[in-house]
């Protein structure tokens, strides 16, 4: 037999009246059934003593303590089916209110772009009249739990999943989400950071993020969102929901069965694929939801003998000298740390995070706490020349400089035909020749009179040929080939 929640909580409400009658009656029985096995032993123990053996007290029946009554338990649920009816209810408030303030937000932000669109003359002479009271006309209402906000643009739905092993105290594995819903602005209606439970479907990557997904468009759908975009980070998983590719694994299908069925509840839900960057409050949300599940007592956190297993170097250390990555939060030791960045830095390339199959770039402020000041140097000077494109980097010709300038920010400061400064040393040369400044001379004049390459560029010239470097065709610099093809790609 069904019921409804009104009948459940009134057939519930009359229990309750009546149970404390049942408990007393209850415990009558208990103390009516002690008495009987009372006398019942006092009767055994006549029986198989003498007489001289009167004074003896006889043995004491107890109920055992962990006895548990039927009215009990019942008072138990009964409290917890009341706590449940209230959260749930007042879960429902909330999200009651959150839809209403979503709607009045869209609503307004149209209001105030259709006003923007008026006419000075038009507004000036009845602006005063143009009048669009929230609700009146449209099917957005407090009263209504299924109502719909009239959001006419779709808002926009931000969401990332990471999954994470702890090598500290045993090999545990935890889960988190980030959620956001935004505006047109990206301004957030909604964030949500959960942690997931591993095991069943949880137990890969991928799933953490079809799962994220899930939970977003579930939160849109009880928000009453009827036009979404998604925005996704992650390419697999925009072709599964897209269609174009079919997921192998069992688990991953089921969940993007799950996506398919929650888009049909939207009038629109258009998928895009962004950058990592472009998620990055998601992602922050998503870390959140992982410090939450290893924040351990503080006795325990800052004891010095929890120890990591390094996943480089394979070496037990302590919690505290392990480096924890931003954004992908992997852990090793800073002393491998230090020796990757070092490596990658001498073969000329911004370090990323060793872990295999991770794209998360190290920062100089991350990277700050373990690097040498020289080696602190050197990064920066990688940070500033990945960001110059090769036509437009200038280097000071000056042999004790050779600082590393933007072409735009010289010129921005340089009159056409005139001497540019060196920010560091702030020596004066000429940026079209790439030598000091040539006072009273034209760039022509100068290339006549000096035809013939420098001392100094002729022993580079002569050391190149001896030791076989070559020279790339589009930024000029020399190349040293230590291994590889004779293939030359330009940074």
């Amino acid at each position: 037999m069904d019921f409804d929640d009104d009948e459940l909580h009134t057939i519930l409400i009359e229990q309750s009246r009546e149970l404390p009658a049942a408990m007393i009656f209850e415990s009558d029985l208990d103390l009516v059934f002690q008495i009987q096995m009372q006398e019942a032993l006092k009767a055994s123990a006549a029986l198989h003593h003498s007489s001289d053996d009167d004074d003896e007290t006889p043995p004491q029946f107890q109920l055992p303590n962990d006895h548990v009554s039927f009215s009990s338990l019942l008072a138990e649920d009964i409290a917890r089916y009341e706590r449940e009816r209230s959260d749930r209810k007042h879960a429902e408030a909330e999200t009651l209110r959150m839809r209403d303030d979503l709607g009045r937000r869209i609503h307004d932000q149209a209001f105030a772009r259709d006003l923007s669109r008026i006419p000075d003359p038009v507004w000036a002479k009845t602006g005063d009249q143009f009048v669009r009271p929230y609700g009146q006309g449209s099917s957005s209402s407090s009263s209504s739990c299924s109502a719909a906000v009239p959001n006419a643009e779709p808002l926009r739905l931000y969401f990332k999943g990471l999954l994470r092993e702890e090598t500290a105290r045993g090999k545990t594995t935890s889960a988190g989400v980030g959620i956001a819903i935004c505006d047109m602005r990206d301004d957030r209606v909604l964030e949500m950071r959960k942690p997931l439970v591993c095991g069943g479907d949880i137990v890969s990557p991928e799933a953490v993020e079809v799962k994220a997904l899930i939970l977003g468009l579930e939160a849109a759908v009880s928000l009453g969102i009827k036009r979404l975009t998604v925005f996704c980070a992650d390419s697999s998983l925009h072709q599964y929901v897209t269609g174009k590719l079919i997921p192998r694994q069992g688990n991953i299908a089921t969940l993007v069965g799950q996506v398919t069925l929650l888009q049909r509840k939207f009038s629109y839900c258009g998928q895009v694929l962004v950058r990592q960057n472009d998620i990055k409050f998601a992602l922050k949300l998503a870390n959140e939801a992982l410090v939450s599940q290893v924040t351990w007592p503080e006795a325990i956190s800052s004891s010095e003998n929890i120890k990591e297993t390094c996943a480089i170097c394979l070496e037990d250390r302590n919690s505290c000298k392990m480096f924890a990555i931003n954004g992908c939060l992997h852990r090793y030791c800073y002393s491998c740390m230090k020796s990757h960045v070092h490596v990658k830095l001498v073969q000329g390339m911004l370090p990323k995070c060793p872990h295999e199959g991770c794209n998360t770039d190290l920062t100089t402020e991350m990277c700050k706490t373990f690097l040498t000041p020289e080696l602190y140097d050197i990064m920066c000077q990688r940070v500033k020349e990945s960001s110059i494109a090769a036509t437009d980097k200038i280097y000071c010709p000056y042999p004790t400089c050779s600082a590393l300038m933007s072409r735009i920010e010289v010129s921005a400061n340089t009159r056409v035909g005139g001497p540019c400064r060196c920010k560091r040393c702030q020596g004066l040369f000429c940026l079209y020749c790439k030598v000091p400044w040539h006072n009273n001379m034209s760039c022509g004049t100068y290339k006549r009179s000096n035809p013939s390459p420098s001392a100094e560029d002729a022993k580079l010239k002569s050391l190149a040929r001896k030791n076989l470097w070559r020279q790339c065709v589009k930024c000029s610099h020399m190349v040293e080939l230590t291994e590889g093809c004779n293939h030359i790609t330009c940074r």
